[in-house]
């Protein structure tokens, strides 16, 4: 076994044993653990791809050009940095490996905050973070051919046992919500969460309210709540956000508004969707006057059956 590969095992075991601890001094020393673990994981992967190279010419982060003793150009490791995880998954892809499923973001984000920010997330959620990553530790071990069962040993069976128990959480949370008109177009859920602690734990109450205007959101792992309308808008910004960011950055328009029915940012103009998930309005395909199609940018304020420029006409008409 290589030394990085058992720092990698030793890393993932401690944190979870740091996990386990009742001491609370021991969030971020789990999170800081395991992520390095997953990290050390990652770059053996790479190593093995490449097994003739020297370690620092695969895992450097930075290099420099040099001339060798016979004045030829040369490009080597420039210091003793490695790659981050932003430049593993770019490595992954030069080295022709899949990069295997699994969240780490949000384990690296979590792990920040707390060393950075003083975070007081919820045990919930942290259990919640380091059980996405274990699809990614398997496909490691997988990459690897190495069993990570044989390979960690009771912490393997007990990182099996956090993600049951967290997905048996999640089925009962998502069923209380599965009667909302717009579920069905919720494909993963694991992106509607929390916004105090981003814990994806998040439940209605009444199982059985169909209604938007009714539900009142519950997060599990820290207790926060939720009115209708904001719950509404978390699951709209779950679904369309990243659409939404990708849009106004390449300089298109928004896909995510406020409606001008009921003000709530729920209106969405894709091509998947277009209406309000809290109040089911719609605005009419074309404008009355000129049919051009409407949308929220075009809709006039005055007359939601006109574009801007036929109400303008129309006014000054009159």
């Amino acid at each position: 076994m290589s030394e990085l590969l058992d720092n990698a095992i030793n890393s993932i075991q401690l944190g979870i044993e740091d996990y386990q601890s009742n001491d609370e001094r021991r969030p971020i020393s789990a999170l800081r653990n395991f992520y390095a673990g997953v990290l050390l994981l990652g770059k053996e992967c790479l190593l093995q791809a490449a097994p003739d190279a020297d370690p620092m010419e695969v895992l450097a982060s930075k290099y420099a050009p040099r001339l060798d003793d016979d004045g030829n150009l040369t490009i080597g490791p420039k210091g003793q940095s490695t790659i981050d995880l932003q430049e593993l998954r770019e490595r992954f892809g030069g080295f022709g490996l899949k990069w295997p499923d699994g969240n780490i973001k949000d384990l690296q984000k979590l792990r920040n905050d707390f060393e950075h920010y003083h975070s007081k997330a919820p045990k919930e959620t942290i259990r919640q973070t380091i059980a996405a990553c274990f699809p990614l530790v398997e496909g490691f071990f997988a990459i690897l051919e190495l069993s990570p069962s044989a390979m960690l040993g009771g912490t393997w069976d007990v990182m099996l046992a956090e993600r049951a128990f967290f997905e048996k959480q999640k089925a009962a949370c998502d069923a209380t919500l599965e009667k909302l008109p717009w579920w069905d177009h919720v494909w993963d859920s694991s992106h509607f969460q929390c916004t105090a602690c981003n814990s994806s734990l998040i439940y209605q109450s009444d199982a059985d309210n169909k209604d938007p205007a009714m539900v009142r959101g519950h997060c599990k792992a820290c207790g926060e709540e939720y009115s209708a309308e904001e719950t509404t808008a978390m699951i709209v910004q779950s679904l369309f956000g990243a659409d939404d960011y990708v849009a106004v950055k390449d300089g298109g328009e928004q896909v995510i508004h406020h409606c001008p029915e009921c003000s709530v940012e729920a209106y969405v103009e894709s091509g998947e969707f277009t209406g309000c998930f809290f109040c089911d309005y719609s605005i009419d395909d074309e404008c009355a006057r000129c049919s051009t199609p409407l949308t929220v940018a075009t809709q006039s304020v005055n007359n939601p059956h006109l574009c801007d420029y036929c109400d303008h006409v129309s006014s000054r008409a009159d």
